[in-house]
Formats: C-alpha cells, sequence, structure tokens
C-alpha cells in the first residue's frame, strides 16, 4: 500500500484563464478557469490570479496577480461570489454552482453547503468538491 500524494489543505495550479477570487474553478490540462454551472467543479479560489500573456525570462520582475492560484478542495470553507442575493442564503443552506464560477441555492451540481447566512456578495460555503455532473441515464 502506498501513502496518498497529498492529504489536505489547497493544491496549487497555473492560471489557464484569468480567476476571480470566491469563484469556483474547474481542472484542465493547462491549468484552472471558472467553472459552469454544469460543472465539472474541482474546487474554488481565494485570490486572484492571471493566465501568463507571454513566457517571461528568468529572474523577471512581473507585478500584479500571479500566475499560480491555490484551489481549496472540500472539506474547506470559503467564501463564495453569489450569483444573486448573498443575504437569501441562509446557513445550513445547500449552495449549487451558477455561471462563470459563481453560486446559488439552485441549480443541477452541488458544491456545499452554507456554513454561515450570506452577507454582502458572498457567502462562507463547506465545500464538497471536487464534483462531475451525474452522466444523464437514457
Amino acid at each position: 500500500m502506498s501513502n496518498p500524494t497529498f492529504r489536505s489543505g489547497p493544491i496549487s495550479y497555473k492560471a489557464e484563464e484569468d480567476v476571480t477570487k470566491f469563484r469556483l474553478v474547474q481542472v484542465g490540462e493547462n491549468g484552472v478557469k471558472h467553472a459552469a454551472a454544469a460543472g465539472p467543479v474541482f474546487g474554488a479560489v481565494t485570490e486572484n490570479a492571471n493566465a501568463p500573456k507571454d513566457e517571461q525570462a528568468e529572474n523577471t520582475l512581473a507585478l500584479g496577480a500571479p500566475g499560480i492560484v491555490a484551489v481549496h478542495i472540500g472539506p474547506a470553507t470559503v467564501p463564495l461570489e453569489v450569483d444573486g442575493a448573498a443575504a437569501e442564503i441562509k446557513q445550513g443552506a445547500a449552495v449549487y454552482a451558477a455561471a462563470d464560477g459563481k453560486v446559488s441555492t439552485s441549480g443541477s451540481l452541488l458544491v456545499g453547503v452554507a456554513a454561515r447566512n450570506g452577507d454582502g456578495k458572498t457567502v462562507r460555503t463547506t465545500l464538497v468538491t471536487p464534483v462531475i455532473a451525474p452522466a444523464s441515464a437514457g
């Protein structure tokens, strides 16, 4: 039996596209980008990251958001941006994936449970990620 290569905490990935903090992301061959409402959802980011525009030479000073971002997976609890009014989400409510990496109280892909009442634009959510939408029966 081998030991796991990863146990807990965020995993670092390159940004395939620019990502905004407090959003759900999917992982692809070239990095992470905002997840769609239908998924798949790998986890959530809590900081901004920019996709590299051009390959930089070694020892180049670059200002701005990094091209690497930490992706949190379940059972982490993180703030997530709500598509709609965050105050309508009460602690204990199911949280679903919405468009552009945001979350809502309805949808087809459960990504977590509200750990606290929504406030401002975000809701603190305990993640159940990674998740993939089930194949449709038929």
